[in-house]
This record gives C-alpha cells, sequence and structure tokens, in this order.
C-alpha cells in the first residue's frame, strides 16, 4: 500500500510526465514528501505564481511533453484559470492538479491546522474551470485515482486536445491506497467516404481554391500533410504561420494576402475565425475540416460551411491525396509570392533607419536570428510574416482567448522540455507585466531564454480599437485613451537581480547587434531581456 500522492505521481510517470510545474501550497506536503523520498518520481519544478506555471505547463505540452501543474486549492485556481482559457482554445493538453482544503476538522495529520483551510473551502471548487476545460473532477477516494488520472489523461490529449482539471483534498493524499494499472488511449476522428468524395468533387470543379489555417500546425502529422497536399494541389495557404508554424514560409505555397471573396472554393482547416464576417463576404463555396468543426464552446458563432467535416487534417488531406486529383495552376501563385516578398524588402528597407523603432523592423531583425534549433514563443508582438519560419514546431503564437501574460512562462515551459533549444520569447510591455515578470526571472535561472521586448508604451490595442469603432470621435481628437502609459519604467531590468543580462535600446542602428549581443548571453547560459522602444503602430 502506498500513499495517495504517490498513486498520483506513479499514475502521472506512467503517462510519460517528467516534470510538474507546482506553486506549492499547504495542500501539497504528501507530494513533497514522496518526492523527497523517492527521486525517481516525476521533478517538482517550482514556479512562484499560477500565471507562470500553467504557462510553463503549455509550453512543455507544445513542445511535445505532457504538461502539468499543480496549484494551491481555490486561490491558486482562480489565479490559473486565465491561463486554462488559453490551453482550451489553442487546444493544447495541459493537466492541472489543484489540492482542496482538507475535509476534516479532527481525526487525521491531514485534518484542517490552518485559518485559511475554512474559507479556502468551496463546495462545487470544479465549477470555478468548468467552462474552460474539457474534464473536470473531484477525486473523493484513494481508489478514484488511477481510472481519475488515466482518464483526464485520455481526454486531455484526444483531439480536440485541450486541458483538464482534477481536485484532490489533503486527507486523499495522506490515505493508503493500491496501484492498478489502467489504459486509456487518446482518439480522434477521422473523414469519412463520402466526405472524402464530396471533398474531391468541389476541389476537382473548382478554379481558384486557397487553404485558410491557424492551428494545423500544433502536429507534426498535420504539417507533414498539409505541405504535402499543398505542393501537389497547388492550393496556396493563407495564415501559413498563425498560431503555429503551419506551412513553411519559405514553401512556394505561402501567400500573405489573399482576396477571400475572389476564391471559389476556401478550405478551413483548424480555424476558429477564419475571416471577420463583416470586413470580409465570402461568395465561393467552403469545406471545413476540424477536430471540431462546430466550435460548441463558443455560444454565438455563425460561420458557415458547405462541406464539414470532423476529422484530423492528417487524415483528410492523405486521403484525398491518394484520390488522384488534379494539379492546379501554380504560376499565379509563385508569382503572388515573389511579389509579397520583394514587397516585404523594399518595406524593411524604408523603416529600418526610422525611430522610433518600426516593430516591422525589430520582427525582421529578430527574424535573422532564427536558425534550425531557434523556437519562437510570440505574444502578439513579433511579425512572423517578416521572418523565416519553415520548421516544424520552431513557433507558437498567442492563444484565441487572449488571456495576456503567457509568452513568459510558456517560454520556460519550452526551454524545460528543449534544453538543447535556442528560445526567443517576443512580448509586448503590457502583457510583459501581466506575465508576473518576478516569477519568470526566478525561474528562468534555470531555463535561460531571450526576452526581445516590444515596447510601445502603452495598450496599443485599446487605441487601435477606439479609431476603429469611433473614428471621427473626441477620444481620437483628442488623443485620450483609457489605459495606462509605461513612460520612464524600465521593464525588464529585475533580471540583474538573478544575474540575467538587460539592455535597453532605442536607437535603429542597435537593433542588430544589441540583438546578438542578448542572443550570445542566453547561449552562455544566462538569461536575457533586450527591451526596445518601439513605435506605436502595427
Amino acid at each position: 500500500m502506498v500513499s495517495g500522492a504517490r498513486l498520483i505521481l506513479e499514475s502521472l510517470r506512467d503517462l510519460g510526465v517528467d516534470k510538474i510545474f507546482i506553486v506549492s501550497g499547504t495542500d501539497h506536503v504528501a507530494f513533497i514528501e514522496e518526492k523527497v523520498r523517492d527521486p525517481s518520481l516525476p521533478d517538482l519544478e517550482v514556479v512562484p505564481h499560477e500565471i507562470t506555471a500553467v504557462s510553463a505547463a503549455m509550453g512543455y505540452s507544445f513542445s511535445g511533453k505532457v504538461g502539468v501543474a499543480l496549484v494551491h486549492t481555490t486561490p491558486g485556481t482562480a489565479n490559473a484559470i486565465g491561463v486554462l482559457m488559453d490551453a482550451f482554445t489553442a487546444r493544447i493538453p495541459v493537466i492541472l492538479i489543484a489540492g482542496r482544503s482538507p475535509y476534516t476538522e479532527f481525526g487525521s495529520n491531514a485534518s484542517r491546522d490552518l485559518r485559511i483551510h475554512w474559507a479556502q473551502d468551496s463546495e462545487r471548487q470544479e465549477e470555478m474551470v468548468r467552462d474552460y476545460v474539457k474534464y473536470a473532477f473531484e477525486i473523493k477516494r484513494v481508489e478514484q485515482i488511477p481510472e481519475t488520472i488515466t482518464r483526464a489523461y485520455q481526454i486531455a490529449f484526444s483531439e480536440p486536445r485541450g486541458p483538464v482539471y482534477i481536485v484532490v483534498p489533503r486527507e486523499v493524499t495522506v490515505e493508503d491506497g493500491e496501484m492498478r494499472k489502467v489504459k486509456m488511449s487518446p482518439f480522434e476522428p477521422g473523414a469519412t467516404k463520402k466526405a472524402i468524395a464530396e471533398a474531391k468533387e468541389l476541389i476537382n470543379r473548382s478554379e481558384r481554391p486557397v487553404i485558410v489555417t491557424w492551428n494545423l500546425g500544433r502536429r507534426r502529422d498535420w504539417f507533414d500533410s498539409l505541405k504535402l497536399f499543398a505542393d501537389a494541389i497547388n492550393i496556396p495557404v493563407i495564415n501559413y504561420v498563425g498560431g503555429y508554424v503551419n506551412y513553411p514560409s519559405t514553401g512556394d505555397m505561402a501567400l500573405d494576402h489573399f482576396d477571400l471573396s475572389t476564391s471559389d472554393l476556401i478550405i478551413v482547416v483548424e480555424n476558429d475565425v477564419p475571416w471577420i464576417p463583416k470586413k470580409v463576404k465570402i461568395k465561393g463555396t467552403v469545406i471545413r475540416v476540424d477536430t471540431e468543426p462546430s466550435y460548441s464552446s463558443i455560444p454565438f458563432y455563425g460561420f458557415s460551411c458547405d462541406l464539414c467535416v470532423q476529422s484530423t487534417p492528417s487524415d483528410f488531406f492523405d486521403k484525398l491525396l491518394a484520390e488522384g486529383l488534379k494539379p492546379k495552376d501554380r504560376e499565379w501563385i509563385i508569382r503572388a509570392k515573389r511579389e509579397q516578398e520583394a514587397r516585404k524588402l523594399e518595406e524593411v528597407e524604408k523603416l529600418k533607419d526610422k525611430k522610433p523603432i518600426k516593430p516591422k523592423y525589430l520582427s525582421w531583425e529578430v527574424g535573422k536570428l532564427i536558425d534550425e534549433d531557434t523556437i519562437v514563443v510570440n505574444e502578439y508582438s513579433f511579425n512572423p510574416r517578416y521572418a523565416k519560419l519553415s520548421n516544424y514546431g520552431s513557433y507558437i503564437a498567442g492563444p484565441p482567448a487572449g488571456y495576456l501574460g503567457w509568452g513568459l512562462g510558456a517560454s520556460i515551459g519550452v526551454k524545460a522540455a528543449k534544453r538543447d533549444r535556442t528560445v526567443i520569447a517576443t512580448i509586448g510591455d503590457g502583457q510583459f507585466i501581466f506575465g508576473v515578470p518576478e516569477a519568470f526571472y526566478y525561474a528562468s535561472v534555470k531555463y535561460p531564454v531571450l526576452v526581445v521586448l516590444f515596447d510601445n508604451k502603452g495598450w496599443l490595442s485599446v487605441e487601435d480599437e477606439v479609431r476603429e469603432v469611433f473614428p471621427e470621435g473626441e477620444a481620437l481628437k483628442r488623443s485620450q485613451y483609457p489605459g495606462v502609459r509605461f513612460d520612464g519604467y524600465m521593464l525588464g531590468k529585475g533580471i540583474e537581480g538573478y544575474g540575467g543580462y538587460y539592455k535597453l535600446v532605442e536607437e535603429p542602428e542597435d537593433v542588430e547587434p544589441s540583438l546578438r549581443e542578448g542572443l550570445n548571453k542566453v547561449k552562455e547560459g544566462k538569461p536575457a531581456i533586450v527591451h526596445f522602444v518601439v513605435d506605436r503602430v502595427r
């Protein structure tokens, strides 16, 4: 017989978990005791804030590992909810385990012994996260542990993937139980013969088809299948770099822009918002390929499709390719590709000497740092179209939910999973503050990354939306945007207190050497933050 805490740790280890990002609390004492007794159990990686810790678990899962976080009862869960929103909408599997205040007031060494144990209790703790997880369950008996942990893993890694949440009271963690092996493998949908036949007919009949994706690149088999299909049939890929690298930016079918109203067939793949309805009028036929094409978790949703296929992209594209589709004309795509690359070169040439530093130029210079060993974690600041991102798994961008602050922690998780890779985190000034910098500094000592800080001195998104909704309004005329200004605030300088490297850059001619210097510091094993003051434009 072993303790409930050991049962949980052993069950996770059997599922491939080697690291747990933990914000330790009074409910975790049994986990700490078991890990000290047996170092072969998953490592407990202390990260001193839930936003950073759960984001690290996201980054760990993105990198092909099993991301697990352990947080403290209801306060820890409350801090983690925003990142769960990100993981849920980005379809990234995370196993979040939270303690619960002890049930009992006496009768056990795990009974309540602190004032907080009463006030932190919740009758339905799992309901706090219900809208943003695939599965939520409280373990009430030690006998439930093997099935619960295995089932949570199965649900998290079944398509569409996503986070799960498990609650464990302190009494259960110290109670004796018996280890059992439970087999529950993840599963996923596939395209039917009827769907493939209909898709084949629509594609063969089309003259100007286009593929619009966003999150297809979260799995290697999907990435490989799309590349093979698009190159063979000559169909351009829009958002070739979206939430991930979906198709190589250097590939012939990678297009930055495309007027969707001119396409007679739009193939939407793993994309919750393929266009903005009030800005784009779709006239062609729409095929939707998705592991959950209805996006039923979104309450109001009006995107239609003529053919909706619930399938993994790889199953869909591989089956279609085997049908012997007739390739489309590729010459116009190649011409468009050349023209877009020439435009970007011309644009960067015009921007490189401008002050304040232009974000597109900074993105271009960051792109020059990227090689086959680099992974970029981008929280809405860096423009990937100005870089060469062609390798699977080399890029992750902001999740659809838009809960800010995940980027710093995610970069830690990516580095923890890929110790031999260089990790660059591109972060905005507001996002940097939301990311709990002090917790990031602490973790980055062990997992050094290069942070490229795009500091536009405020909340540009608010300003942009004021302009969009009230173009003739008083706020725009008077340059008054509710939000904050960060003038004079030395974001990131605190990294020096942890032995890291910090540099503030305001001159365009200093951009390239400063980036190289920061990269060299990271390769020496030091975390580095290079802080760029940039223009208030996209």
